[in-house]
């Protein structure tokens, strides 16, 4: 009995970090489903768009974002 109590405080830990390894794998692509469930393993957006079923959806892999950088939208300063 105290084996399968055991087992049953262990296997959450396992179920959070297969949940957070999903997020880092190495594809520059994830198919996001309902919910939190994300599949991280495309390397373009093309295959990932392929892949997609019903309400998913594909986005960067947010394990792949820096935080840095602009949008793009700032431009150079006009000087007269």
């Amino acid at each position: 009995m105290r084996h399968v109590i055991a087992l049953a405080a262990i296997l959450p830990v396992f179920a959070l970090a297969a949940s957070a390894a999903s997020a880092a794998d190495n594809g520059k692509y994830c198919l996001k489903g309902p919910g939190t469930t994300m599949n991280c393993t495309y390397q373009t957006m093309a295959s990932c768009d392929k892949a997609k079923k019903g309400t998913e959806t594909c986005i960067d892999n947010p394990a792949n974002t820096t935080g840095s950088g602009t949008s793009g939208s700032m431009g150079s300063p006009i000087k007269k």
